[in-house]
């Protein structure tokens, strides 16, 4: 009979964990009979009841576990525990309801990849470790950016390496932000994050110019969602000054978003910055519902916002 274990987590954290876990199961003599998605609960228990084809032992992935709904309590005399000759890992999304029953839980192991917070010191560490691997110096604000573009803590590590590698074989000392930007974005990525950033900063120029890039060859949903999220953070914190950090930690604001939200808070105060984020909310509802006239209300938008602004 096969035992099962739950393996539940966010992204590629969750796929390290399944890596861990079959190299550890390897070591034990198990060998992978098959990886495959969703399917029904009966036809997998009763299908991996005895030992693998080639191995005495073997261990079966199922992707997408969520998909199997719950399992039907009946089926529990099909489980075994931790030592059976077939392991089932079950690689399922962590905000999914319990695809176990709590009758049969107990019968289970549960793995779960976990990702440091946003706010935590242990990214600060990631992409230090990665400075010093290299020899070189990741700044404050080249490492905030490393950090604001990814969620993903693998991500942030080899993005961290990418740079500090580039760095040290140019001979260069300290990853610049010049140099996130150029090894980090694509593009659309670039052109994004100076709109955001303009528009903090009162760059007038810049920002247009980002937007006219944008609608040039970008989607405008996407815009729209990351101005949202970046100017809804200088509107709480300008109507709220003093549960400033409580909004953005509520928010998943990490240090650098927040120190550009607090610019835009300088520049615009709160009436301009409330009458921008509903701006962005309607352009939203319009552009989904097709009544709206798309990039030329965002230029609109935009251009009000920063209207007595120099250029």
């Amino acid at each position: 009979m096969p035992h099962l274990r739950l393996i539940t987590g966010p992204g590629t954290a969750q796929r390290r964990l399944v890596a861990k876990e079959l190299a550890a199961l390897a070591a034990k003599g198990y060998e992978l009979g098959a990886r495959t998605e969703g399917g029904d609960w009966r036809s997998l228990l009763t299908e991996n009841r005895g030992r693998g084809l080639f191995g005495e032992r073997s261990v079966i992935v199922v992707e997408e576990a969520q998909k199997l709904g719950l399992m039907p309590e009946n089926l529990a005399p099909l489980m075994e525990s931790e030592d059976a000759p077939v392991v089932i890992l079950l690689v399922a999304k962590s905000e999914i309801p319990a695809i176990i029953p709590k009758a049969l839980s107990g019968r289970c192991s549960h793995l779960k990849a976990e990702e440091p917070s946003p706010w935590s010191k242990d990214r600060d560490v990631i992409v230090a470790d990665a400075a010093r691997r290299h020899g070189v110096v990741i700044g404050r604000e080249s490492a905030a950016l490393i950090k604001e573009l990814f969620e993903d803590s693998g991500e942030i590590a080899s993005e961290s390496d990418k740079v500090a590698s580039f760095c040290a074989a140019s001979g260069r000392r300290e990853v610049t932000r010049d140099d996130v930007e150029a090894l980090c974005l694509s593009s659309g990525g670039k052109s994004l994050l100076k709109l955001l950033d303009g528009i903090c900063a009162g760059q007038v120029a810049q920002s247009l110019a980002s937007l006219g890039a944008l609608a040039s060859g970008g989607e405008l949903l996407p815009t729209l969602s990351a101005l949202h999220n970046r100017m809804r953070i200088a509107l709480y914190s300008a109507a709220f000054p003093r549960e400033r950090g409580l909004f953005a930690k509520a928010l998943g604001a990490k240090d650098y978003a927040s120190r550009q939200a607090d610019r835009a808070v300088s520049l615009y105060g709160h009436d301009k910055l409330l009458e921008f984020v509903t701006g962005l909310m309607l352009i939203n509802s319009n552009e989904k519902s097709g009544a709206g006239a798309s990039w030329r209300d965002l230029d609109a938008l935009v251009i009000n916002l920063m209207s007595g602004l120099r250029a």
